[in-house]
């Protein structure tokens, strides 16, 4: 600014002062100034009185530990059991996918805004909706197979995600949970109560009248994520990411459980630090479902994406990798060739689920 207005450039009378104000990008803070004199106060501000000719110049450093980017989120409560579901402003024409990804090819996206859980469905959660809690992680000791499934030491059962869920049971609970905050569900299947049915009910094996499944992405209750909603989210409003919350390997750790922190096992929720949008486990701990029918070459593109209707091979996508992937298999962008395991009557011991919702 020039005497209290705004400067765009040009010739400056001598013995006027110009004030330069920097803005770094979130990850980032002001170092220092050449050239002019910081404000002691706010390092953003630097003033400059005209003498000469001079050229001022600030150098940014990188934030050791950045607090997140958090938009406003929402409290819901459930008979006592408390999540909160973050805001995503909508988005015009951004790019989703990596050159990298042989199944996720860059595409444009167009989305309006929504919501999407701050973390995944825990245990808890799960069975005070359903009724039940089908998680192969249950605190129950060693298995005859070697597997721990008790939390580790410090982290409490019920804050676990919830896993061993298939599609049908994930949409299940996204309605009934619709239904008993008094919102509009978002799926239909034909001949379903969603209101009365019960978890021993619902399909474990592929069903024809559940794959008939209609989805209306406009109602205000809760939903999984599209593809093109779950990966803009991971992004968490930084666009060079490679993993959500970071873009260096040697930093996965603080953000994710995979293959080489997990122990083999899911870990209670919010124990990582979070991405840039407030959002827990974007990347590890469990796999997490999507709306979408799977469509092979890459994901819907466009406006608010998604494909609704079975084309050739009844499978589900699911998305961020789990507590037993490689680091490069929990990246933002990948999107494996899915077999026949993950239909939507696959229930897996890594695949679990993220509520959305509409932002209204």
């Amino acid at each position: 600014t020039l005497d209290g207005n705004p400067f765009t450039g040009g010739e400056v009378e001598q013995g006027k002062t110009v004030i330069f104000t920097a803005k770094p990008d979130a990850t980032y803070e002001v170092d220092e100034w050449a050239g002019a004199v910081a404000d002691k106060d706010n390092k953003k501000i630097a003033t400059f009185t005209v003498d000469a000719d001079k050229t001022v110049t600030v150098k940014f450093k990188k934030i050791e530990n950045p607090p997140p980017i958090v938009p406003n989120g929402k409290e819901y409560d459930v008979g006592g059991v408390k999540f909160t579901m973050i805001s995503i402003d909508a988005v015009t024409d951004q790019t989703l996918g990596d050159d990298s990804q042989a199944y996720n090819p860059p595409h444009k996206v167009t989305l309006t805004a929504y919501k999407i859980g701050e973390t995944e469905v825990t245990q808890e959660l799960f069975e005070k909706v359903m009724g039940a809690n089908p998680s192969f992680f249950n605190n129950t000791g060693i298995t005859k197979e070697g597997w721990d499934t008790d939390p580790a030491v410090g982290e409490e059962q019920k804050n676990r995600p919830v896993e061993r869920t298939n599609w049908y049971h994930a949409i299940a609970f996204c309605n009934k949970l619709s239904i008993e905050l008094e919102l509009e569900p978002c799926y239909t299947v034909p001949g379903i109560d969603f209101k009365t049915i019960q978890f021993a009910e619902i399909p474990t094996n592929n069903d024809a009248n559940w794959n008939k499944v209609q989805i209306n992405i406009t109602k205000n209750g809760f939903r999984l994520p599209t593809e093109a909603e779950w990966e803009w989210a991971a992004k968490g409003g930084v666009e060079n990411n490679k993993w959500a919350g970071t873009n260096n390997e040697s930093e996965l750790c603080d953000y994710a459980w995979f293959r080489d922190n997990s122990g083999n096992k899911t870990h209670e929720v919010k124990k990582k630090k979070p991405n840039g949008y407030g959002l827990y486990d974007m990347n590890g701990n469990v796999k997490e479902w999507c709306s979408d029918w799977y469509v092979k070459d890459k994901p819907a593109f466009g406006n608010d994406p998604i494909t609704l209707t079975i084309t050739g091979r009844t499978l589900k996508p699911n998305r961020g990798g789990s507590w037993g992937y490689e680091s490069n298999k929990t990246v933002q962008a990948y999107r494996k060739l899915y077999d026949t395991s993950n239909g939507p009557y696959s229930a897996l011991q890594a695949l679990g689920l993220r509520l959305v919702c509409r932002d209204n």
